[in-house]
C-alpha cells in the first residue's frame, strides 16, 4: 500500500510538472497572440483566451524531460537568413525589444523545423533579454560553411560564471529558482537542435556572452 501510494505521488508530481512545461512552452506565443488581439469582441481574442484556458486543465503523464525528448520534428528546407529576418522583426510581439539582424541579402538553405526552431531562437532571445544591460541590443548574425550555418546571438552583461557555464543546458540549471523560471528553456534549445541534427554552445567574450546555435546545411 505504501508503495501504491508513493506511485501515485509521482504520478500526480508529474502531472503537475508537465503542465508547468506545456504553459512554460505556450505561454509566450499566447502572450504575443493577446497583443496583436486587444479588442474583446474580436474573435481572436476569444480563442486566445480558451487556449488559456485548455492549458489550464491540461495533464500529462510523462515528465517534461520524457516529453520533449519525445517531441518530433518536422524537418524541411529553410532559408534561414529570411527566417532570422522575420524572427528579428517579430521579436517586439514576444516582448524583446531592440532585437537586430543584418540580412545576408541571399538565401541560405538549411534543414531545420521551422517551428522548432523558432521556438529554440526565442528561448535564447529571453535567455538574453533577461541577461543583457538595460537599454543595450541583442545582436543575431550568421555565418556558415560547408556542413553547418551558425547564427551567433550575442549581449552585452554579466558574463556566465565557469562553473555553470558547461551545465546551463540540463533542465532545471539555467535560471530555476528565479520567479516565472524553471530552468527548460535552454535545455528545449539542445534538445531540439539534437533532434534537427544541429548542436548548441555558449561562451563568454567581451563585455557579454554569445550564444551560437549550428544548424546543418541543406
Amino acid at each position: 500500500v505504501k508503495d501504491d501510494v508513493q506511485r501515485e505521488q509521482l504520478r500526480a508530481q508529474q502531472e503537475r510538472d508537465m503542465l508547468q512545461a506545456v504553459g512554460h512552452e505556450i505561454l509566450s506565443p499566447l502572450q504575443s497572440l493577446m497583443v496583436l488581439h486587444p479588442n474583446a469582441e474580436d474573435a481572436g481574442h476569444r480563442y486566445v483566451q480558451r487556449m488559456q484556458q485548455a492549458v489550464k486543465v491540461l495533464y500529462g503523464q510523462a515528465s517534461p524531460t520524457e516529453a520533449l525528448a519525445a517531441a518530433t520534428m518536422d524537418v524541411a528546407t529553410l532559408d534561414l537568413d529570411a527566417f532570422l529576418a522575420q524572427v528579428a522583426s517579430n521579436a517586439h510581439f514576444a516582448g524583446i525589444a531592440h532585437v537586430q539582424y543584418e540580412a545576408r541579402g541571399e538565401p541560405v538553405q538549411v534543414r531545420a523545423d521551422e517551428f522548432a526552431l523558432e521556438d529554440v531562437v526565442t528561448h535564447v532571445l529571453r535567455n538574453a533579454d533577461r541577461h543583457r544591460a538595460p537599454s543595450t541590443p541583442i545582436s543575431m548574425t550568421l555565418s556558415v560553411d560547408d556542413k553547418t550555418a551558425t547564427i551567433a546571438i550575442h549581449n552585452e552583461g554579466p558574463a556566465i560564471d565557469p562553473w555553470i557555464i558547461d551545465r546551463i543546458f540540463e533542465y532545471g540549471v539555467s535560471d530555476a529558482g528565479q520567479a516565472g523560471h524553471r530552468g527548460q528553456g535552454l535545455f528545449v534549445v539542445r534538445t531540439y537542435l539534437a533532434k534537427m541534427g544541429g548542436s548548441v554552445r555558449a561562451r563568454n567574450d567581451a563585455g557579454g556572452v554569445t550564444f551560437e546555435l549550428a544548424v546543418p546545411r541543406a
